[in-house]
């Protein structure tokens, strides 16, 4: 991965979405962006992972529908130290529990997509936060507030060290700052988060954090 003198820095962009117009779409509102340096237009999940281990970008926008990225494809992306952002068609149903499975940095929506918010999203993303349409917040909650409360059990809770892991994830910051954060080894702070996701039953950071919010896990 490159590296920059000075900070704020400019975002390098993969597009990775299913057809040809709406690559060059999305990638016609990045390039009107200042906070967009570059992008790459990916046709396939191939193209998307081959750019992302070259090492020269530092997000990619993808979506779940129509193409067939799997989510070992864009475990394999972020591995190289890219961001995902996953591009979703509505906050129904099935689109909710597609976002949920995703390991996804943040989310957009194709209907509240303008050239404000999506320079708002990456904005945020470049700061280390976590950009999230408030309609999909607002899904989340609802679908958390429909779950069975007798899942809420005591073998749920959470170390002290695993509360600063949960805390520091709804800031919506990496493995890699929360190591920094709670000075220890960015594999232990992933093992920190990978024990807060299976103790709340969470698929991702997402819903993890959804559910602190819910059950006020980051207030006790």
């Amino acid at each position: 991965m490159r590296t920059r003198d000075a900070k704020p820095f400019t975002l390098r962009i993969i597009v990775a979405l299913c057809t040809e117009v709406s690559r060059r779409g999305l990638r016609a509102m990045l390039d009107g962006l200042d906070v967009v340096e570059e992008t790459y237009d990916a046709g396939t999940p191939a193209d998307m992972i081959a750019a992302a281990e070259r090492g020269d970008y530092d997000v990619v926008i993808t979506s779940c529908v129509g193409m067939p990225t799997s989510q070992q494809d864009l475990e394999r992306v972020a591995a190289c130290g890219v961001k995902v952002v996953a591009l979703l068609s509505g906050v129904d149903p099935e689109s909710l529990n597609e976002a949920v499975q995703l390991p996804a940095d943040g989310y957009l929506l194709e209907s509240d997509l303008t050239t404000h918010s999506l320079h708002d999203a990456l904005t945020r993303l470049r700061r280390g936060e976590m950009p999230m349409p408030a309609s999909l917040t607002r899904q989340l909650l609802s679908a958390l507030r429909d779950r069975d409360t007798e899942e809420i059990h005591p073998s749920r809770l959470l170390t002290p060290r695993e509360q600063q892991a949960l805390a520091l994830l709804a800031e919506g910051l990496s493995n890699k700052q929360i190591a920094r954060r709670l000075s220890i080894s960015e594999h232990g702070a992933k093992r920190h988060v990978g024990n807060v996701l299976a103790k709340l039953h969470c698929p991702n950071r997402t819903l993890a954090v959804a559910l602190a919010l819910r059950d006020h896990l980051l207030n006790s």
